[in-house]
């Protein structure tokens, strides 16, 4: 399972915002791409719905992905903040550096 580089910095019932700094070691970056390494989308997926768990408990079950956007490259040094927001049925998410949102998404939830 790919380390969770996060620190909680808030988190309300249906809110939690987290601080990452990605290290140039991490293994997220490994083959993606040698010489100029960026953060996969499936790891942004994925740290999203580990972190909402952590945040929040167990989530309901996985039933797709909306409104996927990755908008900039996410690369090695870089702090970001994530930002989760959990509705019914819904998990959203963004990825900030800065002021510039590098990623967002929906995940939803609940049964098929």
């Amino acid at each position: 399972m790919m380390p969770l580089p996060a620190t909680l910095l808030r988190r309300s019932p249906t809110e939690a915002v987290y601080a990452l700094v990605l290290a140039p070691g991490l293994p997220a970056f490994q083959g993606h791409f040698p010489g100029s390494p960026i953060l996969p989308g499936v790891v942004q997926v994925d740290w999203a719905i580990r972190l909402a768990e952590a945040a929040f408990g167990p989530l309901e079950p996985f039933r797709g992905l909306d409104r996927l956007k990755f908008l900039a490259p996410i690369r090695p040094l870089e702090a970001l903040e994530l930002t989760l927001e959990l509705r019914p049925g819904r998990l959203a998410f963004h990825y900030q550096c800065g002021p510039e949102r590098r990623a967002s998404g929906t995940v939803l939830l609940g049964p098929p």
